[in-house]
């Protein structure tokens, strides 16, 4: 009986705290990201979550340099999807690769792995590129799995090299329109 007593004490005190306490969260403007650990703008509420301060800081330059990458952003922001951004220290010839985690809950959560080594604009445009994949997706209900996504790339573009397990590569031409469209942008400012 003193363990349930004690139990019930701790969880009441507990909702007690919660409803009782400030929010934790920050109130900032649209369209900034927020860090893995809950910090930075918007803390948990963004759907585009990067994992340290470097990372937020190329998304947030990406929002304030081109009205595309912008576009990017705030179509993810109205859509289902949770997009990780994380650095990718092993990947070769500096590239991006956009991973698909899975759908729960109501979201379908991709990841975008962040190779090293290029200019910052580089970096933007490509980071770009993998984000137009990210609202391919977010605008195909229909993908919930390594397998409708890869019917929706076939369908929208075309497979680049041999499928490796579940892993594929593809490109798209919207992709690469808006890679180049966010380097002119960039390269105005």
């Amino acid at each position: 009986m003193y363990r349930g007593a004690s139990l019930r004490f701790v969880l009441w005190l507990a909702c007690v705290t919660a409803s009782s306490a400030p929010a934790l969260a920050q109130v900032v403007p649209a369209g900034k990201v927020a860090t893995f650990d809950g910090q930075g703008a918007n803390a948990w509420s963004g759907n585009i979550r990067a994992s340290d301060d470097e990372l937020v800081g190329l998304l947030e330059d990406g929002i304030k340099r081109s009205p595309t990458f912008k576009g990017l952003v705030d179509r993810l922001a109205k859509s289902d999807v949770i997009l990780y951004v994380r650095p990718d220290v092993t990947a070769k010839n500096n590239a991006m690769k956009l991973t698909f985690l899975t759908a729960k809950g109501g979201y379908r959560y991709l990841v975008i792995r962040v190779g090293a080594g290029r200019s910052k604009d580089q970096q933007l445009a490509t980071l770009g590129h993998e984000m137009q994949h990210a609202v391919t997706i977010a605008d195909a209900s229909s993908v919930v799995d390594s397998a409708t996504l890869r019917r929706e790339f076939e369908r929208v573009g075309k497979l680049t090299q041999p499928s490796v397990g579940d892993d594929f590569f593809f490109e798209s031409p919207v992709a690469e329109e808006v890679r180049r469209r966010i380097l002119a942008e960039i390269g105005q400012k």
